[in-house]
């Protein structure tokens, strides 16, 4: 028997076919669409998920917050008196000879300054030349040698530029030398003003703020930057820093400014930024670096050093005078020539040692 024979006529296998993307091409565009923007919005979401979990479970370590009961000494020294200039020192490090150029142009800039106080330079015989102490020496800077202080736990963990970094310590024990305050200042600084009131004040240690680029969450951090310290010196203090370095919990990669931040934390005296006039304000905050111009005593070339080709220039290379400008040249072109004003300051002060001092400098190269 045939079926069809019973069915209507409108059922005969006239069969509407079931609706699908391939008969619809507007609809199958739109779900596509719709299914990258969701995988999109989730891959997002997730970033972000995570990004909030990294904010609030990693915190950058700070000396307060992982404040440990050091320091000993008090507050504020307890015969202050202001000190006679005969017992006063302006103090930086040599360490290598290829900042040689970096600490002549630097002690012309405290003569310039007329800074009253002695012009100290300690440094590590085994790494220093006799020209590099020559050059230093004709500018007015009395070399002083002084032991190396390694790094705790063997070096381990320390940023490889940093391993000789400790040795700046000595200078608390420069009152075995006859000097009871001392501005230290590192080789990469230059004096625009005078700062003799740094000598003057009751604190036993005076430091500026450090600053970060834009790039770094820190900003304007809390910790503060060991290139630039007023201090009284005391050996008995050295000693018991010594002691102290490998039990400290501190960031070792940072070397003696990670140390000095954690044994100084709560008994530091913050200076204003004038006095370490670090480049990278300039690029946090050009309005600040604009607004304190009129009042800086030293600028501390963190980001651009401008005698030197590279970091990884050779440590016992000294350039001659001639290269030395076309170096100089090079340097107010890097970073896009954001600096090329603060690398011309350094310059006009070497071209000023220059012709005051330049025959003594040329001697040094015989």
């Amino acid at each position: 028997m045939n079926l069809r024979h019973f069915l209507p006529n409108s059922w005969s296998y006239a069969y509407s076919p079931l609706p699908t993307t391939r008969n619809r091409p507007g609809k199958s565009r739109e779900c596509g669409y719709r299914y990258v923007m969701w995988t999109v919005a989730r891959v997002v979401l997730n970033a972000l998920f995570i990004w909030l979990l990294v904010r609030i479970f990693s915190k950058h370590y700070t000396p307060l917050d992982n404040y440990q009961n050091i320091n000993h000494y008090p507050l504020v020294h307890a015969n202050y008196t202001p000190t006679p200039h005969d017992r006063r020192a302006v103090v930086s490090s040599l360490y290598s000879d290829s900042f040689t150029m970096a600490i002549a142009v630097l002690g012309y800039s405290v003569l310039k300054a007329n800074i009253h106080a002695h012009l100290v330079l300690p440094y590590l015989e085994s790494q220093v030349s006799k020209q590099a102490l020559c050059i230093a020496s004709a500018i007015g800077w009395t070399p002083l040698p002084v032991p190396f202080i390694p790094p705790p736990h063997h070096g381990k963990g320390i940023h490889y530029r940093f391993s000789d970094q400790y040795t700046k310590l000595n200078i608390w024990g420069l009152d075995k030398a006859g000097y009871d305050r001392v501005v230290y200042l590192d080789a990469d600084t230059l004096v625009r003003r005078n700062f003799d009131e740094l000598f003057d004040g009751p604190f036993d240690f005076a430091v500026v703020p450090d600053v970060y680029r834009p790039n770094d969450s820190r900003g304007f951090s809390i910790t503060f930057n060991a290139g630039v310290i007023a201090l009284r010196t005391s050996s008995a203090l050295l000693k018991e820093m010594l002691d102290l370095i490998p039990q400290t919990d501190y960031p070792l990669d940072e070397a003696e400014q990670a140390f000095l931040n954690q044994f100084y934390s709560a008994k530091a005296l913050r200076l204003p930024y004038a006095y370490n006039a670090n480049l990278a304000i300039k690029t946090r905050s050009p309005q600040l670096w604009e607004g304190m111009k009129a009042e800086m005593r030293i600028v501390h070339y963190t980001l651009n050093k401008p005698w030197m080709t590279s970091l990884d220039q050779d440590p016992h290379e000294i350039v001659t005078l001639e290269n030395q400008r076309g170096i100089l040249e090079k340097s107010t072109k890097r970073n896009g020539g954001l600096y090329a004003q603060e690398v011309g300051w350094w310059v006009d002060v070497f071209e000023e040692m220059v012709a005051e001092k330049g025959e003594q400098l040329q001697a040094c190269y015989l």
